[in-house]
């Protein structure tokens, strides 16, 4: 019993061999199929269905080489663009930073389009502009160069004309609220110098002042959010964790915007190592995912 099974599965083996073999040279051409593909695909219905499978792959074969042989195929390889793609083909009235510093890196790209991108760098605050265009500096081509150089002393200048006005401005005045607000003033505007890296040899003097005038202005009773903040970061970069959270949550009750406030407490909680605490800081406001910036922080630590 046992030999013949043996031998009726090798007969029906070789038979499903050989049909499988005639089956795929009746595959048609459209489909696009390798052969030894088909093949095997071929005599694995005929060989585990032994008898339907054989009839109802003939009967498949039969139907698309005689039925559907003069209809198209219903699958496409290209489509014409949509309206709204057409459209945004052309080069942005602006631009981003990255878009910005990708023309920059692009030798091949003509002058014109690489100072736009430059200008477009310069007109934008904060500490990656300021870092885009030291880059810049050390570009190949002379006038980016130059221009470069001549951006970030522009903007070094106009932060240090604020603060020569308000020193100048503080030595004659005398109204204790109008002091308050040159002392703020010169708190943010040194600051600025180091929020922008600018002149980094002296960034330690920049943080001295910029802390120095913001206490002063606090002690002479400014209660703005904004200044709190500025208290907390100057003292969380100091290395100062109590003070800093002191400051920032002064600020949070003061009227300080969730946004603002949460990414620095997660970040004196990640300084704690106390990661359930800085998870629940981001659960509380879910929508911080989709902000420049911090959204990928707050992405890994709400996964």
């Amino acid at each position: 019993m046992p030999t013949t099974l043996v031998s009726w599965i090798v007969l029906h083996a070789i038979i499903c061999a050989i049909s499988a073999l005639l089956f795929a040279a009746m595959v048609p051409r459209r489909f696009d199929v390798r052969r030894s593909i088909a093949v095997l695909l071929i005599f694995g219905f005929l060989f585990f269905i032994p008898v339907f499978g054989l009839v109802g792959m003939l009967a498949v074969l039969l139907y698309f080489n005689s039925f559907q042989r003069s209809r198209e195929r219903t699958e496409f390889f290209t489509v014409s663009l949509p309206p709204f793609m057409n459209e945004s083909g052309g080069t942005a009235a602006g631009m981003g930073e990255g878009g910005a510093w990708s023309r920059l890196r692009t030798q091949g790209l003509p002058r014109i389009v690489r100072l736009q991108a430059l200008l477009a760098v310069s007109a934008s605050k904060g500490h990656n502009s300021s870092r885009l265009l030291q880059m810049a500096t050390s570009d190949s081509d002379d006038e980016i160069r130059l221009l470069a150089f001549n951006l970030y002393d522009q903007r070094e200048k106009i932060i240090g004309a604020a603060i020569s006005d308000a020193l100048n401005k503080l030595k004659t005045e005398g109204n204790e609220g109008k002091r308050m607000e040159l002392h703020r003033k010169l708190a943010f505007s040194y600051w600025e110098m180091v929020f922008n890296e600018i002149n980094n040899d002296l960034t330690e003097f920049f943080i001295g002042q910029s802390i120095a005038y913001a206490q002063k202005a606090y002690d002479q009773g400014a209660t703005d959010p904004s200044l709190m903040i500025l208290l907390g970061r100057i003292h969380l970069r100091k290395g100062n964790i109590a003070q800093a959270e002191e400051f920032i949550s002064k600020g949070l009750i003061n009227g300080a915007h969730r946004d603002r406030v949460i990414p620095y407490l997660a970040e004196i909680a990640y300084h704690r190592r106390d990661f359930k605490t800085l998870k629940s800081f981001f659960k509380t406001d879910p929508l911080l995912r989709y902000k420049p910036g911090i959204g990928p922080v707050a992405k890994f630590w709400m996964g």
